[in-house]
């Protein structure tokens, strides 16, 4: 079980998998994600993150996509204050934190070497990885055999 970004997030996850970009999952694409969704070496998660979090595919994450992500995925307040407002601020955190060759805008490098500094980052957009509490379990049954994997139907 993981929690998305949103609608929106589980578009990009799925994206994420979809490396053809032909809006069809084959059996490859399917196992090849899975494989990096439960047992991704920490360069495989980040570049999946990365590539969920880069919504329009144009091998960034902009400012606007940052704000996007980070609005659907903070808790209302019922405060005075304007929401909006507080998730600009914590872009201009992130970016003074993460876009090392500063040009306002966050590179798989940027992303990738953020990552390797500070491990918490991996997820600083909303959660696109499962839980992994979860994932275990799931690793777990699958060895187990208690749950079983009908790829039979996917497109090859």
């Amino acid at each position: 079980s993981t929690q998305s970004t949103g609608s929106s997030g589980i578009n990009a996850e799925y994206g994420a998998f979809d490396k053809d970009m032909d809006s069809n999952l084959s059996q490859e694409e399917w196992v090849l994600g899975l494989s990096v969704f439960l047992r991704g070496t920490l360069e495989e998660r980040v570049a999946y993150c990365f590539n969920v979090y880069d919504m329009n595919n144009d091998g960034y994450i902009s400012r606007e996509e940052m704000f996007q992500m980070l609005k659907n995925s903070m808790v209302k307040q019922t405060t005075e204050e304007d929401p909006d407002e507080g998730i600009k601020d914590i872009v201009e955190l992130v970016l003074k934190k993460m876009d090392h060759d500063h040009d306002n805008r966050l590179s798989m490098d940027d992303f990738m070497k953020s990552v390797k500094e500070e491990d918490l980052l991996l997820e600083a957009f909303g959660p696109c990885l499962p839980d992994t509490k979860y994932r275990e379990k799931f690793l777990a049954d699958l060895e187990s055999g208690n749950v079983i994997l009908d790829v039979s139907q996917a497109k090859s």
